[in-house]
């Protein structure tokens, strides 16, 4: 019977990437006939579940006046379906997957689970064996903070206590609940209480998953890497942004070398524009995230409707999208990203507050070359956006295709405050290496904390990035941190606190003046480059 249901999976598979890869709509009895042969064989097979949902979803379609589905509409249709059929190959897949593929020393593939909890230990504990699994871990006891990284960071999955001093857990899940169900990130409740009530009540709230403490920590992860494997199987099946509609960045790929084949057919031109609303981390630490989000499908339903029909847009991550123009030159691409942002310029957009105008800068660029990587061009694009935005935001930068051209990228200040001179300079090297090709950066050296205040250059407006000791003479690593989150641009800075002490009231003090992130020595340049780049995503 296996051999049969593993054959019945592939075979939906195989049905479901056809219609990924078609561009035009569904037919209706398409999908009806799909639906009506999936529920028979199913149920022959003993695959129960999956036959009762295709009986529920057939009703729903019998009870609809036929029509042409559209690849968002149908795949939304599906979206239980796909899900049911995911979890009954799972297990199968998971231990054919090799988790370390395309991991290491990579950055961006690593997961990111973010943990709120007030018992320090445990977080330092999960921390650490997470991080050993070569996955990205963000701890924090606040959940204020907690709030910030969600939305500033787009964490893979959350676990989050229940009995948190400031608020409950359930607090924390009700003010994430619809942003957690429209991008889907999996929650994991853990808890001492693990009565049958609690359970209920984290389950209706949308947890995925309910743990009581002490944790078994090789189960911990083993739920965790279903939930995150599934995440990246439903996320590569959907390809859309459902905050904001666009497409994406899945998908980008595979659309930018069809559409680049189209361009080299026909010999027509292929433009790219790199989009990133102005100042919008300030529009959510003025005005709540819930308006940040308003602001982000705003954003992204007015260039769709203001882009030429062949237009794609894309959601690359934050406040930043991509946007391919097919039969499009540069000098086309410009005007028509100009006439865009003088239009955006004048919408408003309604707060607590009051309302309030933004505009947005953009880097353009006409793909000349189809034997260059699309990287290269997105870095093109990349470029001549910050370009825009060291010139003064709200302009459109057409990108100058010379190796000459030697515009800084982005003004990032980078503080590197260690009593021990070899520290710091590998710790300088570290960073200078990592930023190499992405981003322009100030890195200074400080020997201790009271040399790091003298003068003006830590009272900026640029983002800064703080790798400091924990332990040095005259000032201590705490007491600099302590001073930082007292200066009037503390949102500025993001800490990275360098321990060697073992003594848990250190860490517990670190995470309750604000430090970001911790790390204990000795450590591998490798993992502190992996650190600060996902930091960095955040702050720029």
């Amino acid at each position: 019977m296996m051999k049969y249901r593993e054959a019945l999976m592939t075979q939906i598979h195989k049905q479901l990437e056809a219609w990924f890869d078609q561009n035009g709509p569904l037919p209706h009895e398409e999908l009806y006939r799909f639906l009506h042969s999936l529920k028979g064989t199913s149920g022959t097979i003993g695959l129960t579940d999956l036959s009762q949902l295709s009986q529920t979803l057939l009703d729903k379609l019998e009870a609809m006046p036929p029509k042409k589905w559209q690849p968002a509409q149908w795949r939304e249709f599906l979206l239980s379906l796909i899900t049911l059929c995911y979890e009954q190959r799972m297990e199968q897949d998971l231990l054919l997957e090799n988790p370390n593929n395309s991991r290491e020393n990579c950055y961006e593939s690593q997961p990111l689970v973010l943990i709120l909890d007030d018992d320090v230990t445990l977080l330092m504990y999960v921390k650490e064996y997470l991080e050993k699994r070569n996955w990205s871990v963000i701890a924090t006891v606040h959940p204020h903070k907690a709030l910030d990284y969600f939305h500033d960071m787009n964490p893979d999955c959350l676990i989050v206590d229940l009995n948190i001093p400031e608020t409950g857990g359930f607090q924390i899940m009700q003010t994430l609940g619809e942003k957690i169900r429209k991008q889907y990130v999996p929650t994991t409740v853990i808890s001492v209480n693990s009565e049958r009530e609690t359970r209920l009540r984290a389950y209706r709230m949308g947890a995925d998953d309910v743990m009581s403490k002490p944790l078994d920590m090789e189960e911990l992860a083993v739920r965790l890497e279903r939930q995150l494997y599934r995440k990246r199987w439903v996320n590569r099946i959907l390809f859309l942004d459902e905050l904001t509609g666009a497409y994406n960045r899945n998908s980008l790929l595979d659309t930018y070398q069809r559409l680049l084949g189209d361009a080299m057919r026909a010999d027509a031109p292929l433009s790219l524009a790199f989009l990133d609303i102005d100042h919008f981390k300030k529009v959510n630490d003025t005005y709540g995230h819930l308006v940040g989000d308003d602001v982000l499908s705003r954003f992204a339903s007015f260039i769709q409707s203001s882009a030429a029909k062949n237009d794609i847009l894309f959601r690359y991550g934050g406040e930043e999208f991509i946007l391919l123009m097919p039969q499009t030159a540069v000098a086309e691409a410009k005007l028509r990203m100009q006439q865009m942002l003088d239009e955006f310029c004048t919408l408003t957009f309604a707060s607590a507050s009051g309302p309030f105008s933004l505009s947005f800068s953009a880097g353009v660029v006409q793909i000349t070359d189809a034997e260059k990587p699309f990287p290269y061009w997105l870095e093109v694009a990349d470029t001549s956006l910050y370009k825009a935005k060291s010139l003064g935001r709200c302009r459109i930068e057409e990108a100058v295709l010379s190796e000459t051209d030697a515009a800084p990228q982005i003004k990032l200040k980078v503080a590197i405050i260690d009593d021990d001179p070899m520290i710091r300079t590998m710790l300088t090297e570290s960073v200078k290496a990592g930023f190499e090709g992405w981003i322009h950066a100030d890195i200074q050296e400080f020997r201790d904390g009271e040399v790091f205040f003298q003068g003006d250059w830590h009272r900026g407006p640029e983002p800064y990035l703080v790798i400091l000791d924990g332990i040095m003479p005259i000032m201590d690593g705490l007491e600099v941190l302590q001073r930082i989150r007292a200066l009037p641009n503390t949102k500025h800075y993001t800490v990275i606190m360098l321990t060697g002490r073992t003594e848990e009231h250190d860490i517990v003090r670190a995470l309750q003046l604000g430090a970001d992130d911790y790390m204990t020595k000795p450590f591998s340049p490798k993992e502190l480059e992996a650190r600060i780049k996902r930091l960095v995503k955040r702050m720029v």
